[in-house]
């Protein structure tokens, strides 16, 4: 009778399509002409990513900030688009980085017609995942996102609002689910 093989270790995929509910805890500061504001929020984040190979996938993820400053109430949305890369393939414990560009439209609602404005701007996060079991995962990240705000409308008009630049830096953590195990 022949020995038994050892059992193999169970290696994590990250191929395929994935799923992640996350929430970060950003510091947000806006500038103009010398002046800015700070507020710092808990911001919820979903993501779709599909991971094209086990190093490198491609992203999208939404999330809107609700922040009050100044006693205004404020909305920024943002349409996160990328790529990441995952070290250390199949270990249980993986490092990522990822960046892309972010669609970010502020609204500011309060006292009178409603001010949006919408633009593009650079975005990126570091940290790391934790695989606990073969379609699940844990994350936490440190991010970074900046776009500047030029163009302004109230409804329907083009006011003359010097350009805001929007700069967040924060924390993120949460659970992603793969749709198919290893």
């Amino acid at each position: 009778m022949a020995a038994p093989l050892p059992a193999q270790g169970l290696r994590p995929s990250t191929t395929g399509l994935s799923v992640a509910a996350s929430a970060g805890l950003a510091r947000a500061t806006s500038e103009t002409d010398g002046t800015s504001g700070t507020v710092t929020e808990i911001v919820p984040r979903i993501e779709v990513a599909y991971g094209v190979t086990p190093r490198f996938s491609m992203l999208i993820a939404l999330s809107r900030s609700t922040p009050r400053v100044d006693d205004a109430d404020y909305s920024v949305r943002n349409v996160d688009m990328g790529v990441r890369y995952l070290g250390y393939a199949g270990r249980p414990l993986r490092p990522f980085v990822e960046g892309g560009l972010s669609i970010r439209k502020f609204s500011l609602t309060d006292n009178g017609p409603a001010l949006t404005s919408q633009d593009v701007g650079a975005w990126g996060a570091a940290g790391g995942m934790w695989f606990p079991g073969a379609r699940i995962a844990l994350e936490a990240a440190a991010t970074y996102g900046r776009v500047q705000f030029e163009s302004w409308r109230a409804d329907g008009l083009a006011p003359t609002i010097r350009p805001v630049t929007l700069t967040e830096i924060g924390v993120r953590a949460g659970v992603r689910l793969f749709a198919r195990p290893r």
